[in-house]
């Protein structure tokens, strides 16, 4: 055919089709789709969805034992469906349970909290009305040293302009009392030919050379430390000190920390210090005749002072093990070492290295106490027998005459018996700190109990 006839007759087509039915013909309605109906439960598959994620979120929270939880991916998803869940089938039983299982965990995703009392951090505020209260005698100690001091010939109270060496003979320096303020300590401490000194001065003003190496600074500085440990840790974080010395001669030494030195050399007056005081603190004394050196300002009376403030002073010998670990928390808190020492077991501090042990732990006790919690709960023991028999056993007791029970008991030795004691640690907010803790406490033939585990932090 002709083409011309083939495009003649698809225009046709069209215009036929673009036109529309003919006049007075009406269109064929098409048939309306019925509503959708909201389903009135949810799918097992929705259900199931939730409840595998908010069980394994449920899982990580119980190995956390109380400890604060960030919510991971699956606990996130699992509040999300459930939340979904709970908007569409407010009444439905199966939500109504998972929902209610996801407030419970997520308030233990949170930790577990107590109420904090004023009681429970009133060893803070003792801690600080007995710097205090030492902090004046100190004040009152160190204003009639220094006046003594003062009162001495030739005593210098203004350390600067220094007096010059190419002026001023040796024999004229040494002995006299100086009196120097603002010593950096630690700071400005440094070692030249194998001896330690601290510095105070510039190049511009000359130095004074104050030495650490000596039995002087070690016991005096040994008697603030330990004024630190059982009467007030609140130190400053960067101290000045005030020295009270003697000059002892002039050396040309390295103020520089540190092996390589860079700096110049410089002259200097040499000083044994006499005393160190630290205002708002303690005054110690170095004092060759005293076994430990030195004392700071009412060590002496040290115990009778502070023991107004006890509020346990010795451990019944009845005492549960887990009332040995309460009266072991309450040493720490009112800084009452030899309560401490008391609740730890004799074969742990019976030598002096044992001993220089159980004291670098209560420091750290100190500062956890100080900084980290405030408030512990101690949990049931569980006790255990190690060795030996157990006369008092009922279950054995019923098989065993008296006579074979103390047979037994002879034969087996004594009896060794441990106890384990969970605590938690809760901080000033009441918020748990860290996983619960195990201290372990033994015993030997039914006598008191001690701990063993002493550096086992709450």
């Amino acid at each position: 055919m002709d083409r011309r006839f083939w495009t003649a007759s698809l225009i046709c087509c069209l215009a036929l089709l673009l036109a529309g039915p003919a006049s007075g013909q009406t269109a064929p309605q098409r048939t309306a789709a019925p509503p959708k109906t909201e389903p009135t439960k949810p799918t097992k598959q929705e259900l199931d969805g939730a409840t595998h994620r908010l069980t394994n979120f449920e899982q990580k929270v119980g190995r956390m034992n109380g400890q604060p939880t960030k919510l991971d991916v699956d606990g996130k998803e699992a509040l999300e469906r459930i939340r979904s869940l709970k908007e569409r089938f407010p009444d439905d039983p199966a939500v109504a349970a998972l929902f209610e299982r996801a407030r419970v965990v997520l308030l233990a995703s949170k930790g577990e909290i107590v109420q904090i009392t004023p009681e429970m951090l009133a060893y803070r505020k003792n801690e600080e009305k007995l710097g205090k209260l030492f902090s004046e005698l100190a004040d009152k100690e160190w204003a009639d040293l220094k006046a003594k001091a003062l009162a001495a010939e030739g005593t210098i109270d203004k350390p600067f302009p220094q007096a010059s060496r190419e002026d001023t003979p040796l024999a004229d320096m040494r002995g006299r009392y100086i009196l120097l303020d603002d010593l950096a300590y630690p700071a400005n401490q440094f070692t030249d030919f194998g001896f330690s000194f601290a510095y105070i001065g510039a190049p511009s003003r000359g130095f004074y050379f104050v030495q650490l190496s000596g039995p002087a600074w070690a016991g005096a500085y040994a008697a603030f430390k330990r004024y630190e440990r059982l009467v007030n840790r609140n130190i400053p974080e960067n101290p000045k000190w005030t020295v009270l010395g003697r000059i002892t001669g002039i050396d040309l030494l390295v103020p520089q920390a540190g092996e390589d030195k860079t700096a110049p050399a410089q002259w200097g007056w040499t000083v044994e210090p006499v005393a160190i005081y630290m205002a708002g603190c303690t005054l110690a004394v170095a004092d060759d005749k005293n076994e430990l050196g030195g004392a700071f300002s009412g060590e002496a009376d040290l115990e009778k002072i502070k023991s107004a403030m006890y509020t346990v002073k010795e451990i019944p010998a009845d005492a549960t093990p887990e009332r040995v670990v309460e009266i072991f928390s309450i040493a720490i808190k009112e800084k009452n070492y030899p309560l401490y020492l008391d609740c730890i077991d004799p074969n742990r501090r019976n030598t002096p290295t044992a001993l220089s042990l159980c004291l670098y732990h209560w420091d750290w006790h100190q500062h956890r106490f100080a900084n980290f919690y405030a408030m512990i709960r101690i949990e049931p023991a569980v006790i255990s027998v190690l060795d030996g028999f157990d006369a008092g056993s009922s279950v054995e007791d019923f098989y065993l005459t008296d006579e074979e029970r103390e047979k037994v008991r002879k034969a087996s030795g004594p009896l060794i018996e441990q106890a384990e004691v969970k605590t938690k640690a809760f901080d000033e907010n009441g918020r748990q700190y860290g996983s619960p803790k195990p201290f372990f406490l033994r015993r030997i033939d039914k006598a008191r109990w001690h701990i063993i585990n002493f550096p086992q932090p709450f």
